[in-house]
């Protein structure tokens, strides 16, 4: 009843959001998705073990990264999956959702942590930028992201890698651009995710989406690919694409009482903050 006094514009930009609150969880589809991998004999490991010890037979690889996005919750269930069936991975958390809690019991069981970095879009959205950056913006940016790699050091603890997050709000604007032709040890890491896997022939790079929006990028089934032993097969994964809506919302509700006076003490390491705490 409410769509039909709503014009057919307002009507078609409400009906994913309707679908996306009242989704319900993928967490039974994830752990599918990992068996059919170890059924069809895939070595599963985490994108930073791959790229610090590339295949060491001739069986197929599946690489498993996740980019916390949004709802750092959402993540501890993930986590949960891949703990049960003993399998490791890569997260990467935007300040955002860097949420310690969250971190800390990623880190206790096994999971490698880096920074989802934005320092550039962030920076290009504050001076209202719509085109690309120059160089001398570049510049500035590396020297704060060398800035937001320590800060996330002495807050969660060394890290070995990185990779940048994109803006859909500035799409001439890269954060990729930073670190690219750049030597990584400059700015206290191994390397990027991103660009440590070019050109190493990677069969598939597999990228999840929310239920509503067909689960997987281009409409591929990562079934199909793991029975044709498509590999290496990069699965990179978004955890709040696979919880469901009322757990994404219970998440919006935890995130406005952080955000009250009485965590004012805390704000520095509250999730819902783009800006790094420096």
């Amino acid at each position: 009843m409410v769509e039909a006094r709503l014009s057919p514009l307002a009507a078609a930009r409400i009906r994913p959001r309707l679908s996306r609150s009242l989704s319900r969880a993928r967490w039974d589809e994830y752990r599918t998705f990992l068996l059919a991998a170890r059924r069809r004999d895939y070595r599963i490991v985490s994108l930073e073990s791959w790229v610090r010890h590339p295949e060491s037979d001739s069986a197929p690889t599946l690489i498993l990264r996740h980019d916390v996005d949004q709802h750092p919750r959402s993540a501890l269930a993930m986590d949960k999956v891949e703990r049960d069936l003993g399998v490791r991975s890569s997260w990467y958390f935007r300040w955002r959702t860097a949420h310690p809690t969250v971190i800390s019991t990623v880190k206790s069981r096994g999971g490698e942590v880096g920074l989802h970095y934005e320092t550039l879009t962030r920076e290009a959205l504050k001076r209202g930028m719509t085109t690309g950056p120059d160089q001398r913006l570049i510049e500035e940016c590396r020297e704060l992201l060398r800035a937001e790699i320590a800060a996330f050091a002495r807050l969660f603890g060394s890290i070995r890698s990185v990779v940048p997050h994109g803006d859909s709000r500035i799409p001439a604007v890269h954060n990729a651009d930073l670190l690219r032709g750049e030597d990584c040890a400059d700015y206290g890491i191994e390397f990027d995710a991103n660009e440590a896997m070019r050109g190493r022939g990677l069969g598939n790079w597999l990228t999840d989406r929310s239920a509503a929006d067909g689960g997987w990028k281009d409409g591929i089934d990562p079934l199909e690919l793991l029975a044709s032993s498509v590999s290496p097969l990069l699965c990179v994964s978004h955890p709040n694409n696979w919880s469901s809506g009322p757990s994404l919302w219970l998440d919006r509700i935890v995130g406005a009482v952080l955000r009250s006076g009485a965590a004012a003490a805390s704000r520095p390491l509250r999730t819902g903050s783009d800006a790094p705490p420096l």
